[in-house]
């Protein structure tokens, strides 16, 4: 995001500090240990990438999270930076980094926008444990950016954050990259040994159970034996990585599993796709990349949400359909009403793809974030005054 708002505005100069060292959980996906063997963005003028020596520990063993890092000199570097305002992830719960930008921007009167991805996570005791410290921290923050309005509600309950500051944004996404064409559709198919008659409905991400890709097996499993269905290829677009799920356990004859690819390959693979379905967004509840890289293609979603339609800027029978979390039947169901009315896939997929292009696009966004910024630091001197 930072780059798109240097793009944005020719005053405007951005550090971004990182830790030098990957988390444990990405070195083995990455083959990497540093984060400077991974190949970084290249950014514009006026921007840079500082990367801080940092620690790593591990306080769970976890698919994801159960990482927390220390950079011992970012108190330092920050302080000599001085910036106008700050930027920061507020994530689950504050982080070391958390504590050290508070204490600097609170002695240099800086003030602070956590944004937030909008991942919705139970408030348990030890949250509120935690928030005992936490709140303090939140009280003088400017204001929060996140991704969904159940990230929003979050904020409220656990801090009792005026809502008044908190501002709901939907995820980025860099819309021309996964906008169809024909030619990417037909490479696409080509790839998957898709024939003209299948109709292809796609799952993307981590091949988990907590992500209710078993739930989609089962529908394509039940598939296999309905002539109504018989069109149908579902196609895994993901790995295991370390999940108690194995990749030949999705083998079936109308199946077919990609593993992990790169994500310079997704937008041909999503091409490719007619359907996608996300069976579990409430495990725990978010707004995840891979949704809004499919709304940016245009495709029909099945959203497995229930009630939770705060978590994805998405309405059910408009832009997406609906239906409870990790629900085979449902799916089905739904895969049924899509089959036997082929033009509703393409209103969905369009109604879908026109949102994230107003809404949801880097340069639209990063407006938005602006002017949130502008307010921030439009408070600033209100106070120096």
């Amino acid at each position: 995001m930072g780059i798109e708002m240097v793009k944005l505005r020719g005053d405007l100069q951005f550090a971004s500090f990182a830790p030098d060292h990957l988390s444990p959980n990405d070195r083995d996906l990455l083959k990497a240990t540093r984060l400077a063997e991974v190949a970084l963005p290249e950014v514009p003028d006026r921007m840079e990438i500082k990367l801080l020596p940092s620690r790593a520990v591990r306080f769970a063993r976890k698919e994801s999270g159960g990482i927390v890092s220390f950079m011992p000199t970012y108190t330092r570097e920050l302080r000599e930076w001085a910036p106008d305002v700050i930027i920061e992830n507020a994530f689950s719960w504050l982080t070391p980094r958390s504590y050290q930008t508070y204490s600097v921007a609170k002695r240099l009167g800086i003030p602070v926008v956590y944004y937030d991805p909008g991942d919705v996570i139970p408030i348990g005791s030890k949250h509120r444990v935690m928030a005992l410290w936490e709140s303090s921290v939140f009280s003088d923050i400017a204001g929060i950016i996140t991704f969904n309005a159940g990230g929003a509600r979050r904020f409220v309950d656990k801090y009792d954050y005026p809502p008044q500051r908190i501002h709901v944004i939907p995820k980025p996404v860099d819309v021309g990259r996964f906008r169809n064409t024909e030619d990417r559709r037909e490479q696409g198919r080509l790839r998957l040994g898709l024939k003209d008659n299948h109709v292809a409905v796609g799952y993307l991400g981590r091949l988990a159970r907590y992500k209710g890709s078993a739930s989609l097996l089962e529908a394509a499993r039940v598939a296999m034996n309905d002539h109504g269905l018989s069109d149908l290829r579902f196609v895994f677009v993901g790995g295991t990585l370390t999940s108690t799920e194995a990749g030949k356990d999705y083998e079936l004859p109308n199946t077919q599993v990609t593993g992990m690819i790169p994500n310079s390959d997704i937008p041909e693979v999503l091409a490719a796709l007619d359907i996608v379905v996300f069976p579990d967004l409430t495990n725990p509840g978010a707004f995840p990349t891979a949704v809004a890289e499919t709304m940016a293609a245009g495709k029909a979603i099945i959203a497995g949400l229930g009630s939770n339609t705060k978590l994805v800027p998405l309405r059910h029978g408009e832009t997406a359909l609906f239906v409870p979390p990790s629900s085979p039947e449902a799916i089905l169901d739904q895969l049924r009403v899509l089959v036997e009315d082929p033009d509703r896939v393409g209103r969905l997929g369009k109604a879908v793809g026109d949102f994230a292009a107003a809404n949801m696009d880097y340069p639209v966004v990063a407006a938005r974030w602006l002017e949130v910024i502008d307010r921030a630091c439009s408070l600033r001197q209100i106070k120096d005054r």
